[in-house]
Order: structure tokens, then sequence, then C-alpha cells
């Protein structure tokens, strides 16, 4: 058959992506990832908006009530029924409770490089698969790294931007900070 066409089967059609690093990679262990399995955001918006506020809010009630009460009366009255327990069912059906996704298993602060250098270019190469495919895959990103334990699944997640990303340096080494990976088509 005549070379004069591009093949169009799906194999031509994969990514080529390989390992960048040259130096050593060092990922903590699983152990904090099964005690700590939300990140950082979810669990500060869970203690701002489901602990705080929500008693703060009480206060208030409880200040602005029994101080009425005692302008009024003199004296607080008691409520009868404050001994009975009362089971809130309303988060149950609140929309705007935030919703675990399969994405917060990830978390890639537990991949350390030992340079700057390579980071950044573990952070371009990520940048040029995406200029070429319009995406780059959580599975593609451990592949330039040299992490040899992705799964199937992580070939369904990743980025499609990553102008937000950056390398951090921290005490071991050096980190990329990447977004949050999205669903791949």
């Amino acid at each position: 058959m005549d070379d004069k066409f591009p093949s169009n089967s799906n194999k031509s059609k994969e990514k080529k992506v390989e390992k960048v690093v040259s130096g050593k990679v060092k990922k903590k262990g699983k152990f904090l990832d099964i005690i700590f399995s939300e990140d950082f955001d979810s669990v500060k918006d869970y203690i701002i908006f489901d602990v705080v506020i929500p008693n703060a809010k009480k206060v208030l009630s409880e200040i602005i009530t029994k101080g009425s009460d005692m302008l009024l009366y003199g004296e607080t009255r008691s409520n009868k029924n404050s001994n009975a327990s009362k089971v809130s069912y309303r988060s149950y059906y609140n929309s705007e409770t935030p919703q675990r996704t399969r994405t917060s298993r990830y978390s890639f602060d537990d991949i350390l490089l030992d340079n700057r250098g390579e980071a950044e270019e573990v952070l371009f190469r990520m940048d040029e698969v995406i200029d070429t495919y319009g995406m780059v895959s959580v599975a593609d990103f451990y592949e330039l790294v040299g992490i040899d334990d992705s799964t199937y699944t992580d070939n369904n997640y990743g980025w499609t931007d990553l102008r937000t990303a950056k390398v951090v340096r921290v005490y071991d080494g050096y980190m990329i900070k990447l977004p949050r990976p999205v669903p791949l088509n």
C-alpha cells in the first residue's frame, strides 16, 4: 500500500511520553494518604462551612434570644425540650454540599524531585503534550517522572490547562504543584 496517505488508526495516534527525570524521585508513603484522604481545601471548607459558621450562628442566636428574654422578663426562659436531641437532615438534601469525586484520591505533593531543572522540564513536557494532544493524563505525568505504579484509571484523568501549575521548593527537594485533575474524554 502507498505511504502517500497518513494512517488513520488509533495506534498511530497514541501519545509517546518518556521519562525525563534522571535524578532520584521520592514518593512518600501511602499511609498519610489513607489518613488524610481529603485535600486541604476540602478540609478547610468543611471546617469553615460545616462547623464554624453553624456554631457561630447558634451562639449569635442564643445571645439575641437570651438577651431579649432578660430585657423583657428579667430572666431567661428555660426551654422544655432542651435535653431532647435534634437530628438535622438538611445537609443530606442540600445541593450545595460538595460531592466527593474520584480525583480527590490524587495527591501529587508526595512526589519530590532532586533538582528544580528536572521539575521544570517535566512541567514543560506536560505543556508540550497538551499542545500536541489537547490533554495530558495523570499516567503521562507518572511516566515523565519515572513512577511505574499508574493504573488504568490514571489515563482517564488529567489536565487540559497547566497555567496555574508551578515548581515549588520543599524541604526534601522540588515538587510540582498541579491543579486538580479533571476527567478526560
